[in-house]
């Protein structure tokens, strides 16, 4: 079967050479695969960077897993500058930061984001999300979309997440990282 020699201008619809990257009738580029190969990156980029992750352990993510206020061991440490004071520890209900960021999550954030707080409640559900994470959401009201979404990163924490059921009382501390859905706790410890 032989190739043909003309194609159909994507535009004025005119007969064109087959190789012809311009319409000599109407002088538009006739477009190729460069620019279907350039939105498919961009949009893998896109994705990569959303679905990737922090693949790196908690603890050299550059963030300071939460300190508990009867924590009394401590490392000495090598120099005064390593030195890092006690973390202000917020308490608040699980219930409180949840009607908190659905009046208004704006202010929600403003008030609790990157602050560490202590929660104690009700288990909701125990689960990882899509990314295999570990988490735990406190109970709330029957039917209710949204609840307060703790995650663990640390493997000694995810062992006792194991060995939780729906319903236990429970106590810990982690940081708030807004809502997306559900408003999250993240790197979580059981007090």
């Amino acid at each position: 079967m032989e190739t043909p020699k003309t194609k159909k201008c994507k535009f004025c619809q005119s007969d064109i050479p087959q190789k012809a990257s311009v319409c000599p009738q109407c002088g538009r580029k006739q477009g190729g695969k460069v620019k279907w190969v350039v939105l498919v990156i961009v949009v893998l980029v896109i994705f990569g960077a959303l679905a990737g992750g922090d693949d790196e352990p908690a603890s050299s993510s550059g963030k300071n897993p939460p300190v508990a206020e009867n924590n009394t061991a401590t490392e000495p440490s090598q120099t005064e500058a390593e030195e890092t004071t006690p973390v202000e520890i917020m308490e608040i209900s699980p219930a409180e930061l949840l009607a908190s960021y659905e009046a208004n999550e704006v202010k929600g954030d403003s008030l609790y984001e990157g602050k560490t707080m202590r929660l104690s409640g009700t288990v909701g559900s125990i689960g990882k999300d899509i990314v295999e994470e570990v988490y735990i959401t406190f109970a709330g009201e029957d039917f209710a979309i949204t609840s307060v979404q703790c995650y663990f990163s640390d493997e000694a924490q995810i062992e006792k997440v194991m060995e939780l059921q729906e319903g236990d009382a429970i106590t810990l501390v982690g940081v708030c990282d807004g809502k997306f859905g559900n408003v999250l706790i993240k790197d979580c410890v059981f007090e």
